[in-house]
């Protein structure tokens, strides 16, 4: 087991942060908040934006 961690170690640390940082990602955005709104309106004007420059 020591031997795992020690070559593992650095990476499984890296999946949980990473897997935290989405739970809390999740969370923020699951409910109808004030960050749900402001991702939701910041992603609506990226992409008509992006449309606009299209066409």
């Amino acid at each position: 087991m020591e031997q795992v961690m020690k070559h593992y170690g650095n990476a499984i640390l890296a999946v949980i942060v990473l897997l935290a940082l989405g739970a809390i990602l999740v969370a923020a955005l699951s409910s109808n908040g004030y960050v749900a709104q402001q991702f939701q309106s910041a992603l609506t004007n990226f992409f008509s934006s992006m449309s606009g420059l299209r066409s």
